[in-house]
């Protein structure tokens, strides 16, 4: 067993600062957790073409519950889907602007993929970590 430990601050400025934030007041929100792993880490970063079955980041069948961080490198939207198709729109359940990221727990029950609208091949940096 191992541990990892996963946080998130979101914080913004009232909407009547400078540098205005989106809501009256200042916001500051902030949550960490330690969570346990079984030392299993997949980490690539993966060229990502516009066809998703060409990107599958996660294999159901052998990884199972698992957390999920992925990090967008690229210079466009990179989306993310349970669907090895041609990456329809309606398929993706995700999107990811260049440089943004996200962590997120996953049920391990569907295998997921990315892809992206632009031409050319992009990158998308990964990692999983496998639930204890």
């Amino acid at each position: 067993m191992a541990t990892i430990k996963a946080g998130i601050t979101i914080t913004s400025n009232s909407a009547t600062n400078t540098t205005p934030g989106p809501l009256t007041f200042a916001l500051s929100l902030s949550n960490s957790d330690d969570l346990t792993v079984n030392g299993r880490v997949i980490a690539e970063v993966e060229e990502v073409t516009t066809t998703a079955s060409d990107t599958q980041i996660f294999t159901a069948s052998t990884t199972g519950e698992s957390y999920i961080y992925l990090n967008n490198i690229s210079d466009t939207n990179i989306f993310v889907t349970n669907s090895s198709g041609s990456g329809t729109p309606s398929d993706r359940f995700m999107m990811l602007k260049a440089g943004e990221a996200a962590f997120f727990p996953w049920a391990g029950s569907q295998d997921l993929f990315l892809d992206h609208g632009s031409a050319g091949t992009k990158k998308c940096e990964y990692f999983v970590f496998v639930q204890a």
